[in-house]
C-alpha cells in the first residue's frame, strides 16, 4: 500500500479486506468491492472521492466518520450506526438501508441522494434536504418530521407508510409518486408537482368523498 502526504491511502482498490488491514484512517479515491463489514467500526476514520460496491456494513458504527464525494453502489446499509458522521455529496445506487437514523448525522455539511434505493424505517427528522433526489426509490414507513424538502425529487417513488409532519415540500416533485399521504394542513405543498391519481392522497385528511 502506498501513503500520500497525509498519511493516509490512495487510489487503492480493496476487495475481500478486513478494516484490521489497512494502515490508515484516511482514505481518498480508493474502490472497495464486495466486502463484508458487518459489525466493522468505522469511527474517525475519512473517505474521499472513494466507492463502495457490493458492500455489507450491516450493523456497521459510522461514529464520526467522515464521507465527502462517495458512492455506494448496490451496498447493505441496515442499522448502521450513524451518529455523527458526516455525509457530504453522497449517493446511494440500489442500495438497501434499514433503519437509517440519518437524523444522528452531522448536520453542517450534509448532502446525499439516492437512485433506485430501499429504505425502511428511516429517519430524515429535523435536516435540510433541499434539492433531494429519490428518485425511482423505494421509501417504506419512513419519516420527515420538520424536514426541508424544498425542490426535492419524489419522481416515481413508492412512499408506503412514509410520514410528513411539518415539513417544507415546496415545489418539490412528485410526479409518479405513489402510496403516499400527505395532509396540506400540516405539510407547505405550494407549487409542489404531483400526478393523478395518486394525488387524491392529498385529500384523505379531510372526510371527503371522490366521485
Amino acid at each position: 500500500m502506498q501513503e500520500n502526504q497525509m498519511d493516509g491511502i490512495m487510489g487503492q482498490i480493496f476487495w475481500g479486506s478486513s478494516m484490521e488491514e489497512f494502515s490508515s484512517s484516511y482514505m481518498e479515491e480508493v474502490s472497495f468491492k464486495s466486502e463484508d463489514y458487518t459489525k466493522k467500526s468505522f469511527a474517525n476514520y475519512s473517505f474521499t472521492n472513494c466507492t463502495f460496491a457490493n458492500c455489507n456494513f450491516t450493523e456497521s458504527i459510522f461514529w464520526n466518520a467522515k464521507f465527502q464525494s462517495c458512492t455506494f453502489t448496490s451496498c447493505n446499509l441496515s442499522l448502521v450506526k450513524m451518529e455523527g458522521c458526516r455525509f457530504e455529496e453522497i449517493h446511494f445506487v440500489d442500495c438497501k438501508i434499514t433503519g437509517g437514523e440519518f437524523f444522528k448525522c452531522e448536520k453542517t455539511f450534509f448532502s446525499i441522494r439516492f437512485t433506485r434505493s430501499v429504505l425502511f424505517c428511516c429517519n430524515f427528522s429535523d435536516l435540510i434536504l433541499k434539492g433531494i433526489s429519490f428518485l425511482g426509490s423505494k421509501l417504506k414507513e419512513c419519516y420527515f418530521t420538520n424536514s426541508c424538502l424544498v425542490e426535492s425529487n419524489f419522481s416515481d417513488v413508492d412512499l408506503s407508510g412514509t410520514i410528513f409532519q411539518n415539513a417544507d415540500l415546496s415545489k418539490a416533485d412528485f410526479s409518479k409518486a405513489f402510496n403516499y399521504e400527505i395532509d396540506p394542513r400540516f405539510n407547505k405543498i405550494k407549487k409542489a408537482k404531483f400526478s393523478l391519481p395518486e394525488a387524491a392522497g392529498l385529500l384523505r385528511g379531510f372526510d371527503i368523498k371522490l366521485v
